[in-house]
């Protein structure tokens, strides 16, 4: 074997060890899908506060788990909920007239589509993550970066808990509106999620 073969038998060996190095150090990514999906929007109105609340949406993500179980990465989030699934404590008047604020007969649907998200190691052994990405509500749509705490369970399914506060007029949303104007909502609200997911 001449020295020319050598050097290439040498370099070929070389990348195949890099690629087998790689190959265990890049994590895999497995598609994640929703067993629970919590949803609270609570806001304020002229008389008292209120709040909407679904246990029906669903949720789709990437995420990156290593061998020993911890988050690495996440992304192509995916969460719908339809909106008549929203319901109140204070009965089918509000419901119905919430309904009609977020035009729900053209919009049926809330739905956050997220891109590649950032994920940090935080206390407990939990993670901070942030997701960039579009939120959709009624006719309007806005770019919002989500942020959530994490946790990997030991059967590998993951928890997420996490807060957005938005204003309505973002999202051509109307103010509530209840008894003819006495009851009217402020614009500002804040969506609480929290759910479960595992590998699908």
């Amino acid at each position: 074997m001449n020295r020319s073969t050598l050097k290439r038998t040498a370099l070929t060996v070389c990348m195949l060890s890099v690629f087998h190095v790689m190959s265990f150090r890049v994590p895999a990514q497995t598609t994640y899908g929703s067993q629970t999906v919590n949803t609270v929007i609570e806001g304020t109105s002229n008389i008292h506060d209120w709040e909407l609340i679904s246990s029906r949406g669903s949720c789709t993500m990437l995420l990156n788990l290593d061998a020993t179980g911890k988050l690495t990465g996440i992304g192509n989030v995916q969460y719908v909920i339809q909106v008549n699934t929203l319901k109140s404590k204070h009965g089918s008047q509000l419901d119905n007239n919430a309904y009609k604020a977020m035009n729900a007969e053209d919009h049926p649907v809330i739905r956050f589509s997220g891109t590649n998200g950032s994920v940090n190691p935080a206390a407990n052994g939990m993670y901070a993550v942030t997701v960039p990405g579009k939120l959709s509500i009624s006719s309007g749509a806005r770019d919002v970066v989500l942020t959530a705490m994490v946790k990997v369970n030991a059967d590998r399914s993951v928890t997420i808990d996490g807060v957005q506060q938005l204003k309505t007029t973002d999202y051509n949303v109307k103010a509530i509106s209840i008894m003819l104007g006495a009851i009217k909502t402020s614009p500002d609200v804040t969506v609480k999620f929290n759910m479960n997911v595992r590998p699908q």
